[in-house]
Order: structure tokens, then sequence, then C-alpha cells
């Protein structure tokens, strides 16, 4: 771990390079990464014209090398492939971004709930704390059982319908559905000949996530789309040239609101203005994590777009992606250093067990077998936290560390994102 420190700070130093130089700073990065045990997987680097400009794999995933050709699952990145086909039936005027679903699917108990709300988050919809509760997700649950469902419960929203942005899978799932319903194929066979096929991606496939064997986070009856980070690199350069949708609607991925602030989200990708103008999404699957982002300005997309997909290590993808793009960039960078981890008092876990109310909706923190786990309400199961000391503690498997807030006297009153106060939930129980 000290030779790893040392090559670090080194590639630290200069920070302008020439492309070859970048390359040649990127591989020893990576490879030091690699070596230290803090990252296995591939990332690949593409130019404005789709050109790869970049290429990086290392380690294995379920017995096999990773290769920047070799599909894996890519969770939530996968929302961006459903907007597409949704978006190429809008192309086709058999679909409208602002027709109630309940057009498309029957029984639907939302009325209000438009296409556009499914795409950009805005709908409300949290059905799935429903679909756990009275249906046998130890096995894949059909589509139209679980439209029934939702029509017999008629599980509330989190908000009045088009009022709000709240992220929630049971949107992709919805506009899975729908894609089902005005095409009459299977989620699986859409993707493939509206968004694979076009694109060149030669190896991508929908199939078992291995995440969820009951809904997964795209919907498709359990199916779950994979992909490699060539398959990504070559998905962003058609769906951004047009090769998918018509350039109207591609470029209405990125949008300014009639008061001037940017949407966070919009057809299936998150707008962000920090650290680095872009857009793009992570995926947060068990055993790898993901994630597509393309370069942004103002409105404009300069076009160098990052595929990553971290296996064994991706509790250190999003740093590594941060630090790769501020290498490739020239400018300075911080590489992520190992977890500290603590031996916490079962006493002391238990103080912060209880109700939190957040902007990811209610968080259930329990204590089992002398380890916390957080469970948000819609998930349907929770996560184990490991302590990096008596407030901060990480998921298990995700890029993701909470810390717990404390009052004067040493009560846990509030959980956050570490850094982020804005994302606040208040303890209620």
């Amino acid at each position: 771990m000290r030779c790893l420190a040392f090559l670090l700070a080194v590639l630290s130093v200069a920070v302008t390079a020439q492309p070859a130089d970048r390359v040649a700073r990127l591989d020893s990065a990576l490879a030091a990464l690699h070596a230290g045990g803090l990252f296995d997987g591939a990332l690949a680097i593409s130019g404005a014209d789709g050109t790869v400009l970049y290429r990086f794999a290392a380690g294995m995933h379920d017995g096999a090398p990773v290769t920047t050709n070799r599909p894996l699952y890519v969770a939530s990145v996968s929302k961006q492939m459903t907007a597409a086909a949704v978006l190429s039936l809008v192309a086709e005027r058999r679909l409208g971004l602002d027709d109630p679903v309940e057009q498309v699917l029957d029984p639907w108990p939302y009325p209000e709930v438009t296409v556009r709300m499914l795409l950009d988050q805005t709908s409300g919809l949290h059905f799935l704390t429903t679909l756990v509760a009275h249906a046998d997700t130890s096995r894949p649950v059909p589509s139209e059982i679980a439209q029934a469902l939702i029509a017999e419960h008629r599980p509330g929203t989190a908000h009045e319908p088009g009022t709000a942005f709240a992220y929630d899978n049971a949107n992709y799932i919805t506009l899975a559905w729908v894609l089902e319903a005005v095409t009459g194929q299977m989620y699986g066979e859409v993707l493939r000949e509206r968004v694979f096929e076009p694109a060149g991606m030669t190896r991508a496939f929908v199939g078992p996530s291995g995440a969820a064997d009951w809904i997964a986070w795209a919907g498709g009856d359990g199916d779950a789309v994979h992909a490699s980070v060539d398959d990504l690199l070559a998905f962003e350069d058609a769906f951004w040239s047009g090769r998918i949708v018509p350039d109207s609607l591609v470029r209405s991925a990125v949008v300014e609101l009639p008061d001037g602030t940017d949407s966070q989200y919009v057809f299936g990708r998150f707008v962000r203005e920090a650290p680095r103008p872009l857009v793009g999404h992570w995926g947060e699957g068990d055993a790898v994590k993901t994630g597509l982002w393309r370069e942004r300005l103002h409105g404009t997309l300069p076009g160098t777009t990052y595929a990553i997909e971290a296996t064994s290590h991706g509790v250190y993808r999003t740093p590594i992606l941060g630090a790769m793009m501020d290498l490739w960039n020239g400018v300075p960078f911080a590489f992520p250093l190992p977890r500290p981890l603590a031996d916490v008092p079962e006493a002391v876990l238990a103080r912060h067990v209880g109700v939190y109310e957040s902007g990811f909706g209610r968080l259930h923190i329990t204590l089992e077998s002398g380890q916390l786990h957080l469970e948000p309400e819609s998930a349907g199961g929770s996560e184990p936290l490991v302590a990096g000391s008596e407030t901060v503690f990480y998921f298990c498997c995700q890029d993701l560390t909470w810390e717990f807030v404390t009052d004067a006297e040493g009560r846990t009153v509030g959980i956050q994102i570490q850094g982020q106060p804005q994302t606040l939930g208040r303890r209620v129980e």
C-alpha cells in the first residue's frame, strides 16, 4: 500500500499532459489502484465523434477476466436505454410524451401520471413496498400480476404527480411495461431492436440480473441489461448522434426549465453541474457498480464520454471515475484511500436505531447481530452498514457513505450522506 501511495503522489504532481501522456498516466494510475486492491473492472473513454480514446481492464469477475468488451450487469445505467426506446416510439407517433399512462396500461390507478413524468422521475410513483408485501418476490413476478396488485391496492404517491422530482425505480419499471404494451414485445426484444442494434452494441443483452430475482431496475419481469463499457460508449454515441431517435428529441435530454434552472433528471439522465457539467447515470448492482457520463457545457455536449464498470471493489467507483476525469482533463485530482474500519460497541450502535424521514423516503435503521442495517421503505430489503467510526458507516456493497448526526448531548437526531448536509433526514421514531 505504501508503494501505491507513492505512485499516486507522483502521478498527482503534473496535471498538464499531451494525449499520449494522459493514456500512459491513466494506465499507471489504474494499474496502481488495481495492485492496491481498490479497483477491479473496466474503464473506457471516447471523444466527441465517438472514437474510443482509452481502454483499461483488470481483475476477475465470476471466475473470468474482466475486459472492455465483456458484458456485465449495468443496473440503473439501463434507464438511459429504456428512455431511448420510449423516445423512439414517440418519434414514430405511437406514444406521446404527455399521454396519460392509463391510455396504455389497463388497469392503472394513476390517471394523472404521464409518460414524461415517468421519464423525468416526477410522477411520485412509490409502489414497490406494496409489491413486496403482496407478491411472492422470491420468484419472477409477471407484469400482469404486478399491475393487478397495484390496481387492487392503489399505493399512494410520494407527491402530487408532476409537482416534484423523486427518484424511484417504479417509474422505469412502469416504462418497461409501457414498452411491452405498445409494441406487443418483451422488454428485452424492444431494447434489442430499438437500442442495441442501431447503436452497434454487439454484446449487449437482457437477462437475469443476479441482483433482484423479481422486478429489476428497468423492469421486464426480472430481466436486466448486461453491456460492456465498449457497448456503453457505443450507445452514448448513437443516442447523441441521432441514430436511435431524431435530433430534436435528443437535444431535449438536456433542457432548461422556465425559471432558468437546469432540470436535475431528464429522459433517464441526471444533469449535473459539479464537479463538472455532466449528463448521465450511475448503476448500483450488488457485484458491479457502473457509470456512464458525458461532458456538457451550458446545454451543449462537447462529447467526452466516460464508462466504468467496477466489480469486486466497486465501493471505490465514484472517486476513481472522478479522478480519471480530472486526470484526462489535466486538472488536479485525488485518488481514494482504503476505507477506515472501526469496532463500535453494540450499545453505541443501538443509539442510531430508528426511522428517519429523508429526501430518499423513510429510512429504517435496525440492529441485527451486532451490525446496523439500512432499509429504504420502498426497497423491500436491507443492506448492512459497515462502521468507519461511531457515526460514519458505509453500505456493505455500495459506493456510498452515511453519517449519523448527533446533538450536543450525543443523541442521534438525523442521518445524511457524508459531506452533504442538504441530504439530512431527521429522526422521527
